[in-house]
């Protein structure tokens, strides 16, 4: 009698855990829309991405290349919390030094030879562009996004980003044109996708 009741209490916790999961991959919905500019000079890549207080994520180690005196790729997008790790993958025993000059993200990780791997976490939001004291002409960018839900798009047009989960959001977007800022859209994901959201950008 004792295992039959164990078995019913462990059947009903496991219905329950189940329910549970449904639920989370009911409400986990896709917001997509198009990006609206104001006619001017065209623009070029937007990173669209959802922000909520609520944000939780697993923190994820990124990895970029050294090699033939180049950043690969030289435009990184991460999570806040996440880790940058370089790797000097040069053929020849070339030194690399990675610093930044940032305000909220100012970093020099000093000399890394042939092979190694020097790494920098990244809590605070926002861009940072970092250099090579020993060569010049290397250069990359690090955004640094509130979530890990977020498109990456080469000129302004449809996006659409999936998984969402429930809950308060704002659609935002990152844009490297000085002359255009955007005008972010509050939503709400609940049991059905967002489509035909409008994100606006506008000029300063």
């Amino acid at each position: 009698m004792k295992k039959l009741r164990f078995m019913l209490n462990l059947s009903r916790s496991f219905l329950l855990l189940t329910s549970g999961l449904l639920c989370q991959l009911v409400y986990a919905q896709s917001v997509s829309g198009h990006i609206e500019i104001e006619a001017g000079a065209p623009v070029k890549r937007v990173i669209v991405y959802l922000k909520s207080d609520k944000n939780s994520s697993q923190n994820q180690t990124h990895q970029i290349s050294q090699k033939d005196t180049h950043f690969n790729p030289p435009l990184t997008v991460i999570t806040s919390g996440d880790k940058v790790e370089w790797i000097n993958d040069e053929a020849k025993d070339i030194d690399h030094n990675i610093y930044s000059l940032n305000e909220t993200n100012a970093f020099d990780l000093g000399l890394g030879a042939k092979g190694s791997k020097l790494d920098h976490p990244f809590n605070q939001v926002g861009e940072v562009n970092y250099y090579c004291s020993v060569h010049k002409n290397m250069e990359g960018k690090i955004v640094v996004l509130p979530s890990h839900y977020y498109q990456v798009l080469e000129q302004p047009g449809d996006f659409k980003i999936d998984g969402v989960p429930e809950g308060k959001w704002q659609l935002n977007a990152v844009v490297f044109h000085r002359r255009y800022k955007v005008e972010p859209v509050n939503v709400t994901i609940a049991k059905t996708a967002l489509q035909n959201l409008t994100l606006k950008l506008v000029k300063r």
